[in-house]
């Protein structure tokens, strides 16, 4: 079987499974159930949600646009915006929790801008460890709760340290590389060479390419590190966003006001499963199953309907912003695309 079609077959069956679960979620808790949580929610708490979801992914974007500004990268705004929403809308829709559109807002960047493309994938890349590192430092919060809290049983404490002692090693081990202009990552490639001799003079392109990117990115390290340091202020603002979720729902709709252990447990568990249980598009049902049982087990007083319905209510307006960048690429990108396809190419 071919390579796109296995792809597909595999990327159709994920949707199906999917919405299987999600439909068995929904039978679970049941309809009415869900119809009532949102009724509860109110207009007021609706646009509080919306608004919400509108500040966190504000922030990713200019984050962002910080980071391609300290670089000198000359694009316009509406540009950023709609190149980052659409990396955004390929994310979410693969099932790889929020990664897979990289390589998409790159090159439709790499085709509006005279900057090499090394400078790009370096501006990308900073601004997803950087919100790799503020991510972090909310889900350390959690694991000190998570460690101290008696409703946690203790191998459900291992796993939780062991998954963000994971995490925290390969954050560690990106600072040093990036800050230390070490280059690890072009070194490890060149090592392949000796495996692989027959495609050495290939492996030494990627390697020479990735080295490039890699001084790009120690750059935002050294002479951008005045941007650096403002878009990481921008990302951990998208990350409070994101962690204040349960609190602006609840408090509307059921005027629950959460304490701050409870707050961080359920980032620091949101994001653990939602990093193993994200094999759906959007975490399609998947997230729904993750959320009844965080709930329950952090917030009893949270039933069942309340905690699918908080899922779903997020992420029919994340989808808002999803279906603006797949737009974004079919009218702008694929266009682009296909325009320089048809550019003869240099004698």
């Amino acid at each position: 079987m071919k390579k796109p079609l296995r792809k597909g077959l595999s990327y159709t069956l994920s949707i199906v499974v999917g919405v299987g679960l999600l439909g068995g979620v929904l039978y679970y808790v049941g309809w009415r159930n869900v119809l009532s949580q949102i009724n509860a929610l109110g207009i007021i708490g609706a646009a509080a949600v919306f608004g919400d979801v509108v500040l966190a992914i504000a922030a990713w974007i200019l984050s962002w646009w910080v980071i391609l500004r300290a670089y000198g990268v000359d694009l316009r705004f509406r540009s950023v915006v709609g190149s980052r929403l659409t990396g955004y809308a390929v994310s979410y829709v693969t099932p790889s929790l929020y990664f897979g559109g990289e390589p998409i807002r790159a090159a439709m960047v790499v085709h509006r801008t005279d900057a090499p493309a090394t400078r790009i994938v370096a501006t990308i890349v900073v601004e997803r460890f950087l919100g790799g590192v503020s991510l972090l430092l909310f889900i350390l919060i959690g694991v000190v709760y998570a460690v101290l809290s008696p409703q946690i049983a203790p191998d459900q404490k291992h796993i939780v340290v062991a998954g963000v002692g994971l995490i925290l090693v390969f954050i560690i081990i990106g600072i040093i590389d990036f800050a230390g202009n070490f280059k690890w990552i072009s070194r490890a490639i060149r090592l392949i060479r000796h495996i692989l001799p027959r495609f050495k003079n290939g492996i030494n392109r990627a390697a020479d390419k990735v080295a490039e990117t890699e001084d790009e990115i120690y750059n935002a390290f050294t002479r951008h590190w005045r941007g650096t340091l403002l878009a990481f202020a921008f990302q951990v603002i998208a990350t409070f966003f994101s962690y204040i979720r349960p609190q602006v729902f609840f408090y509307y709709s059921d005027h629950i006001v959460f304490n701050f252990a409870q707050l961080s447990l359920l980032f620091t568990l949101n994001i653990i499963l939602s990093f193993f249980l994200w094999i759906t598009p959007g975490g399609m049902g998947t997230g729904e199953m993750a959320m009844i049982g965080i709930f329950h087990l952090v917030a009893p007083e949270i039933g069942k309907g309340g905690a699918v319905t908080y899922s779903l209510m997020f992420k029919f307006f994340e989808l808002i912003f999803v279906a603006i960048g797949l737009m974004y690429l079919f009218n702008r990108g694929i266009g682009t695309f296909k325009r320089k396809e048809k550019e003869p190419s240099d004698p």
